[in-house]
This record gives structure tokens, C-alpha cells and sequence, in this order.
């Protein structure tokens, strides 16, 4: 999937170009520093105003997915971030912390430059490497907690969501109440909550108070869908739009903002 295991972690590529290119940034911003000590440390500085700036301006253009959780706009590592707005505030941070020097401004535009140069670099590569048509809905069936056994190519014909989870996995937890809200509301839409590995009893107890249909619960006692994905851990969502094609796949926590987003993209004409 979309994720590589980095020692204990596991991150999403976006999350692993981000983390290179701020590297990147904190490397040159160090690098000029030693060429001129009056420049001073500003490249965390300037990493923390574009962070905030990129995340603010992400809240604003989902603000109708925050109102229902407010301060969720506080949980960053959910992801959600407009890259470009952090650019501009960065680059307009070191235009006015050496103000007084055009010189130092022209400068300070080097290493945000490089930082940007890395990102759209990895992140195209990537985009090239990963483009033709990802894997879809795995055959053979499984039992649901409704006591029947289903095949998730079954779904196919219409949007499907499938969601890759275990009640042991913290983040599993925190996304599974959004995730059975909009099961309830986008009736359109089939969700299909996959279990890894556990009992039914361990899965009934855990859903007992979310809601979720049965039927759309199913019990992956080998984990043969995880294999299928080759997630490289949990929780993991993909979603696919009516013609089968996986149009978007997430490892990690889904906020209300993405998840909104990702249906719309699923159910457009």
C-alpha cells in the first residue's frame, strides 16, 4: 500500500516525502548559517509558521467537517495540510525577519527552494511509479458478523469502502465511530470493515455500541485481505469508485475532513 515501515513506524509515502523535504530545509537553512552567522536559526522557525499556516488553511477549506468536531483541528498527525499555503507563509516569514537586507532575503528563499524542489521531486516520482490501475477487491469469501459468508468483489457496481482494522489498534478505535456515521449516511456507498485476526466475539463486543449493519462486518481470521493489500499496518482504508477502480488508499488514521473528501471523490459521476 501507500506506506513503508520506517524501524516501529509505519508511514505513509506524503507523510515520508514531507519529513525528507523538511529535512532538506533544516540542511541548507544550517548550511547558510555557516556561510553567513548573522543569518542566524531561522529554518525552524519558518518550518513552524508554514506548518501552521498549511494546517489552518486546510481547517478552513473543510471547516463544515471541523464543526463537528472542533477540536479535532488540533490532531495534526490525522494529516491534513495545504502544502502550498505553508510554502507562501514560509517564504513571506524569511522576507520579514531580514527585512532590513535584501541580500538575506533572496538568501532565505534558498533552502525553502531545495525543501520544495525534494518534495514535488519524490512525490512525481512516486506518482509515476505507482500510476496504472491498483488492486482491487480480493475474491473468496468471508464471514460477516451476520452470520453469512460474502466475497468483497460482491460489492462491486457501486463505491466501496474497505476499512482494514482491529479493536487492539488505537487508531482503529478513534476512527471506527466517523467511519460508522458515514456508513449510516452514504447509503450510496458500501462499506466493508474488515477484522484482522480476531474472534467474533472480540468484533461484537467492540461494535456493540457503534452501530455498525452486521453485514458489513467481516471476519478476516487469516488476514488474507491484509496480504491482499500487503498493508503495512493498521488501521488501512481504500476506497474505490463504482467502476472498481481504487481511486485513493490510506494508512493511519482517517480524519472526518479526509474521509468527507474521499467519498465525494468516490461517488462524482
Amino acid at each position: 500500500m501507500n506506506a513503508v515501515n520506517v524501524g516501529p513506524f509505519v508511514l505513509s509515502y506524503p507523510r515520508l516525502f514531507a519529513l525528507l523535504s523538511l529535512a532538506v530545509v533544516l540542511a541548507a537553512a544550517a548550511w547558510l548559517r555557516r556561510r553567513d552567522p548573522e543569518i542566524g536559526d531561522w529554518g525552524m522557525p519558518a518550518i513552524l509558521v508554514g506548518g501552521v499556516a498549511a494546517r489552518l488553511a486546510y481547517v478552513l477549506a473543510h471547516l463544515e467537517a471541523y464543526r463537528a468536531e472542533p477540536w479535532s483541528a488540533l490532531f495534526f498527525w490525522q494529516g491534513g495540510f495545504a502544502p502550498l499555503w505553508g510554502v507562501v507563509a514560509a517564504a513571506l516569514y524569511a522576507l520579514w525577519r531580514y527585512r532590513g537586507s535584501r541580500a538575506r532575503q533572496a538568501r532565505a528563499q534558498l533552502p525553502l527552494a531545495a525543501g520544495l524542489g525534494v518534495w514535488l521531486a519524490l512525490s512525481g516520482g512516486h506518482a509515476l511509479i505507482a500510476a496504472g490501475d491498483g488492486p482491487g477487491l480480493p475474491g473468496g469469501s468471508l464471514p460477516t458478523l451476520a452470520g453469512e459468508s460474502r466475497a468483497l468483489g460482491d460489492l462491486e457496481g457501486r463505491p466501496v469502502v474497505v476499512n482494514l482494522w482491529a479493536s487492539w489498534c488505537p487508531p482503529c478505535r478513534r476512527e471506527m465511530p466517523r467511519f460508522a456515521q458515514a456508513a449510516r449516511a452514504r447509503e450510496e456507498v458500501a462499506f466493508a470493515f474488515v477484522n484482522q485476526g480476531e474472534s467474533r466475539e472480540q468484533v461484537a463486543d467492540f461494535l456493540g455500541d457503534y452501530g455498525v449493519a452486521p453485514a458489513t462486518v467481516f471476519l478476516d481470521h487469516e488476514r488474507r485481505v491484509g496480504a491482499h493489500y500487503d498493508a503495512a499496518g493498521l488501521p488501512a482504508t481504500l476506497f474505490y469508485n463504482a467502476r472498481g477502480e481504487l481511486v485513493a488508499s490510506h494508512v493511519g488514521e482517517v480524519s472526518r475532513a479526509a474521509l468527507n473528501s474521499q467519498l465525494d471523490r468516490i461517488t462524482e459521476p
